[in-house]
């Protein structure tokens, strides 16, 4: 019987904004006893990534686990894995931003840690083979890759064990396949089911190294803890080591050959592709792969079943889109400034605006947090503020901003930033007030989420964004308004309205928008023209939205016209007046400060 070699690599993490008393319960109940554990264990090896995001909130409010760290780390048995700083999936990011945040997590990796670390942790297990050149540059050697991506590769269960090696463009990188079957096991099942297991491999008399990637943050709860679960599994590792083995990355790739070569797909890992579909689509992905999973081939069937990619967040929510958007928008008015300390502080802004926890969805979590959210545009926010210090004049652009395939309009300036989106009913997809790190139209769609067997009772059939005009009867509830059930009278949400004008002086902007639609009851159509007019002045951080409403028909309009300001504070602000108009009335107009 040969030996069993495991390389496992642990990863902590927590998202830029969260309570501070929430840190601090997870240190107490799990951080600080993990790496007890792992202190009182010298004969387990461990490779662990912290997200440098955690590493900050560790050195501000527990420093002493840094000290830990340092001294676990210098043993050699501890080898601290790298990343992004601040955990984006780097795939999605530009190379100046990839290298950007390898670099300041190596450096901080080395300077408070005395680490210099050699294997990289992908943030949510997404992969691509652009990592070759950028792990390269940043002297990172080896990364744990999700274990599917090889069987998609082409190789066979029964090789998903020790490291290969990928490229591209002549860029070398050292994969090591994650074992799906120590994840099954690994905190699941009992020891004895585990020791079989390894022991089955060992009969087979080859020298086989197996890696486990595990988020510690996405364990279960385990009777004890989870500390209490890795005292456990280390200890029954200890008592079984004249066949079972921990190694580091760093040693595994110096005791054995890699084993060859491999073209690994770039892609998302399968629970992930899943979520990123839309709500029936995610029901249907995941009752399906339940129903290949009964059969007796599934391990074969299965890796290839795939969902969506991490890029499909950002086409199912359009808030994520619209963070990602502005993250590169800034990106690039920042770096043609070149580099300084003053540009080096807000880069470090919007890198920490690139943490991946908050731009996608699964079944909990991220993007429908609103403490998170509003931690990412704060970030933006200030960006662009320190960006535009000193800007006296309103910046006005018509560009497509959100890369939909059409023009939407800015308006930026140090006091107050929009972006109006014609083509989508006129709307305001952002309500930015830089000084207060706040965008005030950063609220949440209801969507059907695909979690449950059934879509949920409310769901919003349009995306929830600024000043988007209704027309409904009287006598419509509230209970209507909040669920969405109630008919809808006019054809001026989501649809295109003219820029009929757009003009700016100095810190004023007035853009003026007009819709010839109508109004629709008992299968008659009553034509009227909507004209929406936005006045700005950034300087004094107020914008005025009016409207005008012209029966253009021959019969009366009769009906509630409402604006929807549903400002991003938590609370939804319903502005709206009752309104009717015969031909040739003056029209109605209704102003909204905001």
């Amino acid at each position: 019987m040969k030996n069993v070699n495991l390389v496992l690599c642990l990863h902590l993490h927590q998202p830029p904004g969260n309570f501070p008393a929430v840190v601090d319960q997870i240190v107490r109940e799990t951080y600080r006893p993990v790496l007890e554990v792992i202190r009182r264990h010298p004969g387990v090896s461990v490779n662990l990534h912290v997200s440098g995001v955690l590493l900050e909130m560790l050195a501000e409010r527990h420093a002493d686990l840094v000290t830990q760290l340092r001294d676990l780390a210098a043993t050699g048995r501890l080898e601290m894995m790298t990343g992004g700083f601040y955990e984006p999936v780097l795939v999605e990011w530009s190379e100046e931003d990839r290298d950007g945040q390898l670099a300041m997590m190596a450096a901080w990796l080395k300077s408070r840690l005395g680490a210099e670390p050699s294997g990289a942790w992908l943030a949510e297990g997404v992969w691509g083979p652009s990592l070759c050149g950028s792990f390269g540059r940043a002297g990172i050697q080896y990364a744990a890759v999700d274990g599917s991506f090889f069987l998609q590769a082409g190789i066979t269960p029964a090789k998903l064990n020790g490291h290969y090696v990928t490229d591209q463009a002549g860029d070398l990188l050292t994969v090591f396949p994650t074992c799906p079957d120590l994840a099954r096991l690994i905190p699941h099942a009992s020891w004895d089911e585990l020791s079989g297991h390894l022991r089955r491999i060992a009969n087979r008399g080859e020298d086989i190294t197996l890696t486990l990637a595990a988020n510690l943050e996405a364990w279960p709860s385990l009777p004890g803890g989870l500390a209490a679960y890795l005292d456990t599994l280390f200890t029954k590792i200890e008592e079984s080591s004249g066949w079972i083995h921990t190694l580091t990355g760093r040693a595994q790739m110096a005791r054995q050959a890699p084993k060859g070569r491999v073209a690994l797909p770039p892609g998302t890992p399968a629970e992930l592709g899943g979520w990123s579909l839309p709500g029936s689509a995610r029901r249907e992905f995941f009752r399906e792969r339940a129903h290949l999973g009964q059969r007796y081939d599934a391990a074969r069937i299965l890796p290839f079943f795939r969902g969506g990619s991490w890029a499909s967040f950002r086409v199912r929510y359009g808030e994520v889109n619209l963070i990602y958007r502005k993250n590169l928008m800034l990106g690039r008015k920042l770096r043609a400034r070149g580099k300084s300390p003053r540009t080096r502080a807000i880069q470090e802004k919007l890198w920490r605006a690139q943490s991946s926890t908050v731009l996608w969805h699964g079944t909990r979590g991220g993007l429908h947090l609103p403490h998170l959210r509003e931690a990412v545009w704060k970030d933006l926010m200030q960006a662009e503020a320190e960006l535009r210090e000193g800007q006296t004049d309103t910046e006005l652009l018509r560009e497509d901003f959100n890369a939909d395939g059409q023009l939407e309009i800015s308006a930026a300036h140090p006091g107050l930033t929009l972006l109006v989106a014609p083509h989508q009913g006129g709307c305001c997809l952002e309500l930015g007030v830089p000084s207060l790190g706040r965008n005030l139209g950063n609220v949440l769609t209801r969507r059907d989420e695909g979690i449950n067997s059934a879509p949920p009772a409310v769901v919003d059939w349009y995306e929830r964004n600024l000043f988007q005009d209704h027309f409904f009867a009287r006598g419509t509830s509230v209970e209507q308004l909040m669920s969405g059930s109630y008919p809808e009278l006019g054809d001026f949400i989501l649809q295109p309205f003219q820029l009929k004008q757009m003009r700016q002086t100095g810190s004023r902007v007035t853009l003026e928008l007009c819709r010839d639609g109508g109004l629709y009851r008992m299968g008659l159509r009553q034509p009227c023209q909507l004209d929406k007019v936005y006045a700005i002045d950034a300087s004094g951080g107020l914008v005025e939205v009016s409207y005008q409403l012209t029966n253009t028909g021959a019969l009366p309009l009769e009906a509630v016209f409402a604006s929807e300001p549903t400002y991003g504070t938590r609370k939804i602000l319903p502005v709206y007046g009752h309104l009717t108009s015969a031909p040739g009335e003056k029209p109605v107009t209704s102003t909204h400060p905001a």
